[in-house]
């Protein structure tokens, strides 16, 4: 009976233990803490319990049909762990001693009696002593304590605890912000109100788009004020600046196509409301770049040759020809009547003219032909002021700032010119074929070439030498015959035989991006800060506009 006993108590002892166990796993669910266990359902009570433990212990299975029938079939149920989130001041294995509100009361007068005596060091030590002690409850209430227009848990700071730029002056502010690239300041203008305002500060952003990359030439900064009428938003100017340089980079523009030649394009000029293109159909057309309507195009006709050349400079208009001769053109329009016509006619060439440029503040005209030859002329009358001989080829570009003339030949040459004596002041040689395009870059420091060897060159200016050669091979260059290039301030777009338009970087020499819209070799370019236009062998000009994108 004794061993009989002692097994009885043994598995007695085992069953308490068991379910002890099973109500400490279950003391998240307050409605089966809350209510003890009578003797009465004492066995029924143990078995929920255990029923409830192996529910913790197995994964849910799917009973019938899915609950939600969204679910794809492959859907399994996933068991998440609970953590209890237990008081800070709760240890464990120990019960807490709860304090009677009389005594509370008691003790918290004591408490502030205390706090009334210490100076703020020793009130300080007291926070710091208790801050382990509290709770989600207690942070809860001492958040919602904090004024909303205030700084937080510092309102009662003095000035500048929580936030310097409180304390700083004005100009410091600026000049620390003015450091900062836009990706930083647009941050920092998210810290609050305050710097919310600093950091809006048209000063800034003017600054910001004066800066490489984003700082455009005198005419697209003028034509981005122009549309504020004079109260310009710099922070939008540079967003507008930001999204344009990363379109260039991406080579991400709207293109639009005009047509209507019927020979293949020699030469484009463009403004900011017209492109005018000259043709092998003998024929110079003047298109309104904001529409395509052919309704909106002129036609300027009076050469018996070729088009081969244009300069186009406010309202005048330079073309050259086959024909030998060089025409001016008006191509003034007023709203109730228009002044379009061949103004002077200019001959003196022995052969086709293949390039020109008018310069209407020294009221000149300057020339280059297949006559070996460069003339210097009248604007207004036509008459033949100078002839610059020096190239034993054919002259096939141009390019005069100021009194500073540049020439490429056939002879494989450029000649460099003084307009005020007409003397050679240098020349340079590299190329392995004819120089057929060249330009200067806005510092007037290089002379940037491109040839019928394909290659493209850059020269000093000072001492006459190849600073840098942009080939096919070694630089991802053109595979075809360059015709003609153009630089600003940071970058060089060439175009060529290969039917395709590269952009490189000025002081690196690195291929940007490669434009290809056009089904023929592309014969000539003309871009600013905001497009590109391009002709071609297939009889078409393109609009590139990078401010779409």
């Amino acid at each position: 009976m004794m061993g009989l006993h002692q097994k009885s108590a043994s598995a007695s002892d085992l069953r308490n233990n068991i379910k002890h166990e099973a109500v400490r796993r279950m003391s998240t669910t307050s409605t089966y803490l809350s209510t003890p266990l009578s003797p009465k359902h004492e066995q029924t009570s143990y078995e929920e319990t255990i029923d409830r433990v192996d529910m913790c212990d197995e994964e849910p299975k799917l009973r019938g049909h899915r609950k939600c029938n969204s679910l794809p079939p492959s859907y399994r149920h996933r068991k998440r762990p609970y953590t209890l989130v237990e008081s800070p001041t709760r240890d464990k294995g120990k019960s807490i001693k709860k304090v009677e509100p009389v005594e509370f009361q008691r003790r918290l007068s004591i408490l502030k009696s205390w706090m009334e005596e210490f100076n703020d060091s020793q009130k300080l030590s007291v926070v710091q002593g208790i801050h382990s002690f509290l709770g989600a409850s207690q942070l809860h209430w001492l958040d919602s304590q904090v004024p909303g227009d205030n700084p937080g848990l510092h309102h009662r700071c003095s000035l500048g605890c929580s936030d310097p730029l409180q304390i700083l002056p004005p100009h410091i502010v600026y000049h620390v912000f003015g450091l900062l690239d836009p990706f930083s300041l647009s941050a920092v203008s998210r810290v609050s109100s305050l710097w919310h305002h600093y950091a809006g500060a048209p000063v800034l952003w003017r600054r910001l788009c004066s800066r490489e990359p984003w700082k455009l030439s005198k005419k697209g900064t003028d034509a981005q004020i122009l549309q504020y009428n004079g109260n310009p938003d710099w922070r939008e100017i540079f967003v507008k600046r930001f999204k344009l340089h990363r379109a260039w980079l991406a080579g991400q523009s709207h293109v639009r196509t005009f047509q209507g030649h019927t020979g293949g394009i020699s030469c484009v000029q463009f403004d900011s409301s017209r492109i005018v293109s000259g043709s092998h159909d003998k024929t110079i057309k003047v298109w309104n770049t904001k529409t395509n309507s052919p309704w909106s195009v002129m036609t300027l006709t009076g050469h018996s040759g070729e088009v081969r050349c244009l300069h186009l400079q406010y309202n005048k208009l330079v073309s050259g020809s086959t024909d030998l001769t060089i025409k001016v053109w008006d191509l003034e329009i007023q709203q109730d009547w228009s002044s379009i016509a061949c103004r002077v006619t200019m001959v003196g060439h022995s052969d086709t003219v293949r390039c020109v440029q008018m310069d209407i503040d020294n009221n000149i005209v300057i020339s280059g032909s297949y006559d070996t030859t460069l003339k210097i002329w009248n604007l207004h009358t036509g008459r033949c002021l100078n002839t610059l001989r020096g190239h034993s080829g054919a002259v096939l570009a141009i390019h005069a700032q100021g009194y500073r003339l540049i020439s490429g030949s056939g002879d494989k040459t450029v000649r460099i010119w003084n307009l005020k004596n007409g003397y050679c002041d240098g020349r340079l040689q590299g190329h392995n074929d004819a120089v057929t395009c060249l330009t200067i870059d806005s510092t007037e420091a290089r002379i940037i070439t491109g040839s019928l060897d394909r290659t493209i060159k850059l020269w000093s200016i000072a001492n006459l030498e190849c600073l840098r050669t942009l080939d096919w091979m070694s630089g991802e260059g053109h595979t075809g015959v360059i015709r003609c290039i153009q630089a600003d301030e940071w970058r060089i777009i060439s175009a060529a035989d290969d039917k395709t338009i590269k952009v490189w970087d000025l002081e690196t020499g690195k291929r940007l991006v490669t434009l290809k819209s056009h089904s023929d070799g592309v014969t000539c370019i003309q871009f600013n800060d905001f497009y590109i236009v391009s002709g071609s062998y297939d009889k078409t000009v393109k609009l590139w506009d990078f401010t779409v994108c």
